[in-house]
């Protein structure tokens, strides 16, 4: 848990962002869990915030490239150094090498952290590992793409080597160099107008009225994109109100690929945090049925709390493993949503640790609960109905290889054309005919992430 902070010193953006990465190092914490938790002990001002959310997200992120620098300019291995000063380096660096904070702002306060929570006698180290990096020639402290295309990725663009392999054994080494790029960009949060309450423009000029940065994103028609580091969005009045929900723009197409109507029955096997569920919800006008499954029950809790908060009354949260879901839901669904468990490799832009939390072997045994998830979903719909299969990743064996498996051995199944239903999306008219589309970051627009969708029909 975070420490309680002395009184002497009001919290800044590096206490918050050390006291979110000890829980990080330390604890094993979601990054996003860890950062939020601080943010709402500490209230920071709205600029300590963003800088605050900058700093961990990013240190985060990059901690491959931090510690290869650091490890140049230290007399003893970096592990051997106490996990704390090791996060306090690290964060500093990251100001210095690429948020180009004033220099003197990032050592200080990279000293004082240490005085502050560990001992003074290691602030001379911190000073000196830092001025030393300060004096170097900082441009050829990382591999470049010359020094061969996988060092580059593993350590400049701080890829676990895993990644690294997968993506140079399926796209050319400028594709695999863009993903990694796109992933270590800050492209903004995206953000969806709850259209139960509010219409995007309406949210649009609400927002701008705060002087919140904010633009129109122009793929789903509620999306908008807050263009700056927005530090604490759960303290914005608007959110709390239930006028938007946090959620990514590919993430934000799904929902109208499967455009449920108004009155209907629906399933969502793999619900939470709620985002696609009360999407759903909005594009029904709260008429009708939803069941949301997730097989955790504190994850179920953040469907049921988001569904509240935007108002879905037609959305019953519930704890199940939906792959063994009760009988009475034979045949029971007009409309169902399957967003499978995935590696997520095409959310690392969003999740700055997600891509430390995954491994080779995880591509092989999500796909196959994802088959079984499938195969029980098919169960679950009448003749007739539509099954929107999607994922957050970019590997064939959780994506089409598994839609190819399943139509093979379901002979009463057919893609769906998705043309019409996916606004915004130029050039991909013959896969959207097709009712399969694969987005990829180095291929479609920067703002939006690696996503699978493809839409399925039971025939009558």
């Amino acid at each position: 848990m975070v420490k309680y902070i002395k009184k002497d010193h009001t919290p800044s953006a590096r206490d918050a962002a050390y006291l979110a990465l000890k829980q990080i190092e330390l604890e094993d914490a979601y990054a996003n869990i860890a950062l939020k938790q601080v943010l709402n002990q500490y209230q920071l001002p709205a600029n300590e915030a963003r800088l605050a959310t900058q700093i961990t997200y990013g240190t985060t992120r990059m901690r491959l490239a931090l510690d290869y620098i650091l490890e140049q300019f230290l007399t003893k291995p970096l592990d051997q150094l106490p996990p704390e000063a090791k996060i306090i380096l690290r964060l500093s660096l990251y100001q210095l090498h690429y948020l180009r904070i004033e220099h003197y702002a990032a050592v200080n306060e990279g000293v004082r952290l240490v005085k502050k929570y560990m001992s003074p006698k290691l602030a001379g180290v911190v000073n000196a590992v830092l001025r030393n990096y300060l004096r170097s020639e900082r441009e050829q402290l990382l591999p470049a793409p010359a020094d061969g295309m996988a060092q580059y990725l593993h350590i400049a663009l701080s890829f676990p080597q895993w990644i690294v392999d997968y993506l140079l054994r399926h796209y050319t080494p400028e594709q695999a160099e863009a993903f990694c790029l796109h992933a270590n960009s800050y492209r903004g949060v995206a953000i969806r107008a709850n259209t139960l309450q509010v219409s995007r423009d309406e949210l649009y000029a609400r927002l701008t009225e705060r002087q919140v940065d904010v633009k129109i994103a122009g793929y789903a028609p509620e999306s908008l994109l807050l263009a700056a580091e927005v530090g604490n969005l759960a303290a914005q009045p608007l959110f709390r109100e239930g006028y938007f929900i946090v959620q990514g723009l590919s993430s934000q197409l799904v929902a109208h690929a499967l455009n449920p109507e108004p009155g209907s029955r629906v399933l969502d096997l793999c619900a939470a945090p709620g985002g696609k569920s009360t999407h759903l919800a909005a594009l029904m006008k709260n008429k009708g049925e939803l069941h949301a499954f997730d097989v955790h029950p504190h994850k179920t809790s953040l469907v049921r709390g988001n569904a509240e908060r935007l108002g879905c009354r037609i959305i019953k949260a519930e704890t199940a493993d939906s792959r063994y879901l009760p009988d009475m839901y034979q045949g029971w669904a007009d409309y169902l949503l399957l967003d499978a468990p995935c590696t997520g490799l095409g959310m690392l832009g969003l999740r700055a640790d997600s891509r430390f939390r995954r491994e080779t072997a995880d591509i092989a045994a999500l796909a196959k609960i994802a088959r079984d998830l499938l195969e029980a979903a098919a169960n679950y719909l009448r003749p007739g109905g539509r099954l929107c299969y999607a994922t957050c990743t970019i590997t064939d064996e959780e994506n089409s290889g598994n839609v190819r498996s399943f139509l093979a051995a379901h002979p009463d199944f057919s893609l769906a054309p998705m043309t019409g239903l996916i606004p915004y999306l130029p050039g991909r008219q013959s896969e959207l005919e097709q009712g399969e589309l694969q987005l990829l970051p180095f291929q479609d627009s920067q703002a939006l992430e690696g996503f699978y969708i493809a839409l399925l029909e039971k025939k009558q």
